[in-house]
């Protein structure tokens, strides 16, 4: 945080947008679980140049890291995308949400994945190691924006050593943007749009509790409820703020209990005690202040670029045999190069926010309302028409 104050990454600043669409607490809380999951895959690949195992590592703490920081990745995409239907009464405009998700994803994904396939190149000596045309159908799933699972490229097995394996979040985020188009039917209503998320989320929870063992699938669809469902709750109680003292400490004692008392294995009560801190957060605890602070806006702003990033960076300093040494060495040498990685991610993530997330998003801005103006100029010449026939 004190090296992301500086003006160097006055970059991380994002343009004023509505604040209708935007919870500053959740813009604050994004950067924090981005790192979260960066220093648990430190651990990974720390684990990885010692061993040869690729894996969760042996601290429950790193594993939960990652874990609870997806986690509540998850809940903030229900919580946003559930706002936005619940206020625009289950019609909101399709076409710009859609445009704007592709826009806002694609950009930053396809640069990674071009920082994937170098890092292919460099391992396989840049020898065609497959068909042509099989090599050219793995790079286009590649390219699909995470809607496809990791696989080789062209043989080489440590491909997705290279991304750290964080595209398959992105596979559910698509997932739950399609079912949106469902989900809008009941938010037409008030009592069904507000009533919908916690009796779903009650259904997701009892499912996982009988089932012999919690499944991924469901438990990310657990997830995304326990945002939609802080989503209803907000909506329909705007009045409520939980600020101040208590309420901070309230978040950091939530926060804290699935690292103490749950095991690595998701369950029902961490997911639903995560819930109750994202609703304090969502409703204004902002943690003694720090959610709220440049630094952690900052750090939101680039958390995307910080999660997507991080596995070629790693990647990158991992083959400096020197780097590798000095990781695998000693606790002190494995911090020294997990924070040297961080401040080289931040700043990678700052260049990549400046220069391809902001002027993709802007795009997307531009086409979609390039789209609801050719809609108007069509409807404005029909109506002429009609009145000329009339």
């Amino acid at each position: 945080m004190a090296i992301v104050s500086t003006p160097l990454f006055r970059a991380a600043d994002s343009p004023p947008i509505p604040a209708s669409n935007r919870v500053d607490t959740f813009d604050g809380l994004r950067g924090f679980l981005a790192l979260s999951v960066f220093f648990h895959h430190a651990a990974v690949y720390q684990q990885f140049l010692h061993y040869g195992i690729w894996g969760n590592p042996p601290s429950q703490f790193h594993t939960l890291l990652a874990q609870r920081g997806v986690a509540m990745f998850f809940m903030i995409t229900g919580y946003l995308f559930y706002s936005q239907l619940l206020r625009a009464k289950g019609r909101p405009d399709w076409r710009r949400l859609y445009i704007g998700r592709i826009a806002r994803i694609l950009p930053l994904y396809w640069f990674a994945a071009a920082l994937v396939l170098i890092g292919v190149g460099i391992h396989t000596g840049w020898h065609l190691q497959i068909p042509l045309s099989r090599l050219l159908g793995q790079v286009a799933k590649w390219s699909a924006g995470g809607a496809f699972q990791e696989a080789p490229i062209n043989g080489d097995v440590y491909t997705s050593h290279i991304s750290a394996y964080v595209t398959w979040t992105l596979q559910y985020e698509w997932f739950f943007y399609l079912s949106l188009l469902v989900l809008a039917i009941p938010a037409r209503w008030r009592w069904s749009g507000l009533l919908m998320p916690p009796v779903f989320l009650c259904v997701a929870i009892l499912h996982e509790e009988i089932a012999a063992q919690p499944t991924k699938p469901w438990t990310c669809v657990s997830l995304f409820l326990v945002g939609m469902s802080t989503a209803a709750f907000t909506y329909a109680r705007p009045d409520l703020v939980a600020r101040g003292v208590l309420a901070s400490l309230t978040v950091v004692g939530l926060l804290a209990l699935p690292f103490t008392i749950f095991s690595v294995r998701y369950s029902a009560l961490p997911v639903l005690v995560l819930g109750a801190a994202f609703l304090l957060i969502g409703s204004g605890a902002d943690v003694f202040g720090i959610l709220r602070t440049r630094p952690a806006r900052r750090l939101g702003n680039i958390s995307y670029g910080i999660y997507l990033l991080q596995g070629p960076v790693f990647a990158a300093a991992s083959a400096i045999e020197t780097v590798r040494a000095l990781d695998v060495g000693s606790p002190i040498g494995h911090w020294t190069v997990a924070m040297l990685e961080a401040i080289v991610l931040v700043s990678l993530a700052t260049c990549t926010h400046r220069f391809i997330e902001r002027p993709g998003i802007d795009l997307g801005r531009r086409l979609a309302s390039n789209f609801a103006l050719a809609n108007f100029a069509t409807f404005v010449s029909r109506r002429k028409l009609l009145d000329l026939s009339s």
